[in-house]
């Protein structure tokens, strides 16, 4: 019978090691994103408890450990790694995620953060923009687990905006990004691009989509205003109009 049993032990292999275990907590958001804020963590748990690497500690679990108030002081932490150790420590973990959720015009911004729970040590982090028609931050949120567990540098694309006459203005995610030909390392996701140029009508906004490690060319098509409707922008008092053609 001992026989049997060692042998069989033998088969199965050494045991398994216990799992890592991880805190996810909500994220930090304003009243109004609150529920987003902790459903988006809640997809980003699920996420890691997939892989069988970690014993995941949900949101819901973090406030039934800690209780209300210490859970809101330990999600104010946002994206501070020392400060998430630190508040989390009576949950008994080896690590630690957080991050903050906002609003920015048409976009949601996200930031996480992997923190080492024993010395808040800062492990990996990564940001997000996310237009707020797709109604992709679960989702987006949960496909970032795998890379931000992993400690892995969160990936950037290049977009690359040019038109047919240089020198048009560009803002990306409404900040300005300076004059076509152009070309910036951007996170990967939609980004907000407009395209203004002197003489040319101005053009709505477009979501340009960039993949992680790809390069995207956005040539947008821009409409020259017609002469007579064109601002005069060196004219004096009483000398008639003065239009500059754009070539």
């Amino acid at each position: 019978m001992l026989l049997a049993l060692t042998a069989a032990l033998a088969a199965a292999g050494p045991a398994r090691a216990a799992g890592i275990r991880l805190a996810v907590v909500a994220l930090d958001a304003p009243p109004e994103l609150t529920f987003m804020g902790k459903s988006a963590a809640e997809a980003f748990a699920r996420e890691a408890a997939r892989s069988g690497e970690y014993e995941v500690l949900p949101p819901t679990r973090v406030e039934e450990q800690l209780g209300r108030d210490a859970t809101a002081e330990l999600v104010r932490c946002a994206d501070d790694a020392r400060c998430l150790a630190t508040k989390a420590e009576k949950l008994g973990v080896d690590r630690v995620v957080g991050g903050y959720l906002r609003k920015r015009r048409e976009a949601y911004r996200i930031a996480l953060v992997h923190a080492d729970a024993k010395t808040g040590e800062r492990l990996g982090g990564l940001e997000r923009e996310i237009p707020v028609a797709s109604r992709r931050v679960q989702k987006d949120v949960a496909a970032a687990a795998a890379a931000l567990l992993a400690g892995e540098k969160d990936a950037t694309g290049i977009l690359k905006v040019a038109t047919a006459v240089p020198g048009a203005i560009v803002t990306i995610d409404d900040v300005d990004a300076g004059t076509t030909p152009l070309s910036r390392a951007v996170r990967p996701g939609k980004h907000k691009v407009r395209v203004v140029g002197e003489g040319f009508q101005d053009a709505a906004p477009i979501w340009v989509d960039v993949p992680a490690n790809a390069i995207v060319e956005h040539r947008p098509r821009l409409y020259q205003v017609p002469a007579r409707d064109r601002p005069n922008r060196s004219a004096t008092e009483g000398s008639g109009t003065n239009v500059e053609i754009v070539r």
